[in-house]
């Protein structure tokens, strides 16, 4: 080892060492943070009706079916708009042979070698980890087995949502997140919605960064 290693390996140590050492606050105690929703006057409406509301003002197109019909009701979700490829999630647990497409196409690869099917579906379904009704929102985990184009490239992304799993709040949402995983997710989305913006001369347009519609079926 010469001159410069060894000074460069010394540092790091003491680097290191000086990091383990760090101040500590010995009366330090864990305070949980306050979740304002809980701490405001919150809707007379409960969570699920709260967020069936404020999603139909997101613009979602809200849906309800139960757990034994969701391909029935996907199935008439897509003939209203004649669509014929679906991508789907590898984690995705509904019987795809009762699902109404010509192509289906499982999101199992990295984009480098699904991007033209990705780009050309039509449709996608996706499953979300909760529902948030102080901001009528899903939150959904982008992984390995559900990638986040699911949720923008297609022109119609259906999501499925249990009721159970609707929170009141982002706070109540985050720590559901955290106890189920272990390990957080590298993204969370808050879908709000169809794609939008309005910088086009100041006139709403759906479908520029995302999906133009999104169906929330809640199950």
């Amino acid at each position: 080892m010469n001159r410069i290693d060894e000074i460069s390996a010394r540092s790091k140590e003491d680097i290191l060492a000086k990091l383990e050492n760090a101040y500590k606050q010995e009366d330090f105690s864990h305070q949980s943070s306050i979740d304002p929703i809980e701490h405001i006057a919150v809707s007379n409406l409960s969570p699920l009706e709260e967020m069936k509301q404020k999603m139909s003002e997101n613009k979602y197109i809200v849906e309800e079916a139960s757990a034994e019909i969701l391909e029935e009701k996907i199935n008439e979700i897509v003939a209203n708009y004649n669509y014929e490829k679906l991508i789907y999630p590898a984690n995705l647990t509904l019987n795809l042979e009762k699902i109404n497409a010509k192509e289906k196409i499982c999101f199992d690869k990295e984009i480098e070698h699904l991007r033209k099917e990705v780009f050309e579906s039509d449709f996608s379904i996706i499953n979300a980890s909760a529902g948030v009704s102080s901001h009528g929102v899903a939150l959904v985990l982008s992984s390995k087995e559900q990638p986040r184009m699911l949720s923008l490239a297609p022109k119609l992304c259906i999501i499925l949502l249990k009721k159970e799993k609707v929170l009141r709040s982002l706070s109540q949402a985050l720590h559901l997140v955290k106890k189920e995983n272990e390990i957080l997710p590298s993204n969370i989305l808050f879908i709000a919605g169809p794609s939008r913006t309005a910088d086009i001369e100041l006139i709403t347009v759906f479908g520029v960064h995302g999906p133009q519609k999104v169906h929330i079926i809640l199950y």
